[in-house]
């Protein structure tokens, strides 16, 4: 295989494997449904629209989607409604209907780029010379924007051009130079050209930024085989066995699609994505509705207890939380949540209780015992934290923070026998967490004091 091809068939692959390939994509990643199908043409719709037939769609997006009509037949040439209704379309699966009036908004409203770039991500696999018409379309009404770069880099690798492709991750690199998606493109680019040291490096800066990223290891372990290293390259297939499957999206307006998305089974995607684009009071106000709706499960409160935590309010994060253990009594995962929130609280006697109710409804649970071990370590309990600790590994041996945890108490004794053992542990937190800088000082302090 000729470099080029190597570098367009690598891009192709990791492209296809990024949850910001497209709305379609990304619905097929996460498993969701994505509901009925375009149908086809009925007759002449008002304003030129395309037919929908929402005969099988829920009432939540028969509504949405109806309201999104109306408000473009009341207005036909406001090339945002127009966009509002392709994005609507688009996030409940009609595809082709979506297409057309993504390309009736970007008629109408010519200085919006996420009109050519949604239909642009959109149109990839079914009109690519189109989809790279949008795209440089959209980099020109959004020059200061790296996203259309990123996209059209991709698309131009996976085709074989990729001296363009690589000048677009460049530029893409200096618009933003902690992107990960335009790092991993040009260390694609590299392997392909077997420039291993450059590929290699490069594959380093994304591991720093994202240690638990599935993309760089899997490019990690092939440019490690490539250089010979064959146990270092098996080490990292060994930590991808532990990470999880599910990819998800860092693009805004991508994420902003799926938000759209009213169908009941999207709940819990559609929250998340709220809270990974930082929109924490959207998510809370939405939270709460959903809760008021659907009550009888767990996993909404606990979903707006993380937010109200994350947004500082730990108060009302307690409150919520002790209504859903009320109402869920021998939710393990529950009492866990609550030990967390009364530990930011500065409730720690509270929160070893907790932690304790979590172990006692379901024994095996790694993560509890990890949270108590910390308490318990924070309360100078140390013999009872390393007991918590190891029980964590015990139960789950690939969780590099018990791990990390159990070495530094260990390197904290400073016994010859704790530090002998510090190093193991620490060993193997780093081995399955490398990009942790904090976990490598304390490896290479244990080690110093082992020699002395």
């Amino acid at each position: 295989m000729t470099g080029a091809n190597e570098a367009a068939s690598d891009a192709g692959r990791g492209r296809r494997r990024v949850a910001v390939a497209g709305v379609v994509g990304l619905i097929i990643v996460l498993a969701i449904a994505i509901g009925p199908a375009w149908r086809g043409p009925r007759g002449a719709p008002p304003s030129d629209q395309p037919e929908v037939d929402l005969s099988d769609a829920v009432a939540e997006v028969r509504d949405v989607i109806q309201a999104a009509r109306d408000r473009v037949t009341s207005s036909p040439e406001s090339g945002a409604a127009w966009g509002d209704l392709a994005m609507l379309l688009r996030a409940h699966g009609y595809d082709q209907s979506a297409d057309t009036a993504f390309r009736r908004a970007e008629e109408l409203d010519g200085d919006e780029f996420r009109w050519p770039y949604l239909l642009g991500v959109s149109l990839e696999n079914v009109d690519p010379l189109e989809a790279e018409r949008c795209l440089r379309r959209a980099i020109e009404l959004a020059p200061e924007n790296a996203l259309p770069r990123l996209f059209l880099a991709e698309m131009l690798a996976e085709s074989g051009q990729v001296q363009e492709a690589e000048r677009l991750f460049q530029e893409a690199r200096e618009l933003d130079s902690l992107n990960t998606r335009a790092l991993l493109g040009l260390a694609r680019l590299k392997l392909a050209q077997g420039t291993l040291e450059d590929a290699e490096g490069l594959c380093r800066q994304v591991e720093e930024l994202e240690p638990q990223g599935r993309m760089v290891q899997e490019l990690l372990a092939r440019v490690l085989y490539r250089q010979g290293r064959r146990e270092e390259a098996e080490r990292v297939r060994r930590r991808l066995e532990t990470m999880p499957q599910v990819e998800t999206s860092n693009d805004p307006y991508v994420a902003e699609v799926l938000i759209l998305r009213r169908d009941p089974n999207w709940i819990a995607v559609k929250a998340q994505t709220m809270l990974e684009q930082g929109q924490t009071q959207r998510a809370v106000e939405y939270l709460e509705k959903v809760i008021a709706e659907y009550p009888g499960r767990v996993g909404f409160p606990l979903q707006l207890a993380r937010a109200l935590g994350g947004a500082g309010e730990a108060g009302r994060a307690r409150e919520v939380l002790e209504r859903a253990v009320a109402d869920f009594p021998e939710s393990a995962e529950l009492r866990l949540v609550l030990g967390l929130v009364l530990g930011e609280l500065k409730e720690f006697d509270a929160a070893v209780v907790s932690f304790e109710a979590a172990i006692r409804r379901k024994p095996d649970y790694a993560d509890a015992w990890l949270w108590q071990g910390r308490a318990l370590r924070d309360r100078e309990e140390h013999q009872r934290a390393q007991r918590c600790f190891r029980q964590a590994i015990r139960f789950r041996p690939d969780l590099p923070d018990a791990h990390a945890a159990l070495g530094e108490l260990l390197l904290a004794n400073g016994s010859a026998a704790d530090l002998a053992e510090a190093v193991r542990a620490l060993e193997t937190a780093v081995d399955l967490a490398p990009g942790n800088v904090q976990w490598r000082s304390r490896l290479a302090e244990a080690r110093r004091r082992l020699e002395k």
